[in-house]
């Protein structure tokens, strides 16, 4: 009775041993900005930029990465997680590509101090970031962007971006996320640029 007790207390310890080597390693991935600066300008006709708010789908508001099925269905990745929340994680990267894309003097995100009025502002609400691992990172927004404290100047558009995955896995999936992303701050960027 006690060798056959020593038996499964071993058993069990390989089969905990063995499952446990054979999970798979926890990833996690960020968001990143276009290359080098490639806006000029002299710095006497920079602009401030403030970003925000920024809203994302409740959906989105999570740590593991959000992939669809179908139109209807979605998934959670289990292994494969983002490093920072995306409600955090997405401003951060429109300001510092529109820092990249254009004359600044500096990028603020929501919340600002009272006391300061950036030059232009500009407001995201994401109604899709999600994608195919291996196809495509697909991201929808409705945005807007207010010259000074005018609401007359205010001009809203909504983009509907479609990245080609390149590389295999989540890694090749963020890095299109990213790009889409650079899209859309150059599409902001370009509204900017036509209202000054």
């Amino acid at each position: 009775m006690k060798l056959t007790a020593g038996y499964i207390v071993l058993a069990l310890f390989f089969l905990i041993s063995f499952g446990c080597a054979g999970n798979s390693p926890t990833r996690y991935y960020v968001l990143n900005p276009v290359g080098a600066n490639s806006a000029l300008g002299q710095q006497a006709n920079c602009i401030t930029i403030g970003v925000g708010p920024v809203k994302i789908p409740e959906y989105l508001n999570r740590t593991q990465i959000v992939t669809r099925n179908n139109p209807n269905e979605l998934e959670l990745t289990h292994f494969d997680l983002w490093a920072e929340p995306l409600l955090d994680a997405v401003p951060r990267i429109l300001g510092e590509n529109l820092s990249r894309l254009l004359c600044t003097k500096e990028v603020m995100l929501f919340p600002w101090k009272t006391s300061q009025s950036p030059d232009y502002r500009v407001e995201i609400d994401v109604i899709r970031m999600d994608g195919v691992p291996g196809k495509t990172a697909d991201l929808e927004a409705w945005w807007s962007v207010t010259k000074g404290g005018d609401i007359k100047s205010r001009l809203s558009k909504r983009s509907a971006l479609s990245e080609p995955v390149t590389a295999p896995g989540f890694a090749g999936l963020v890095s299109a996320h990213s790009r889409a992303l650079e899209n859309l701050s150059r599409e902001i960027a370009g509204t900017i640029q036509n209202l000054q």
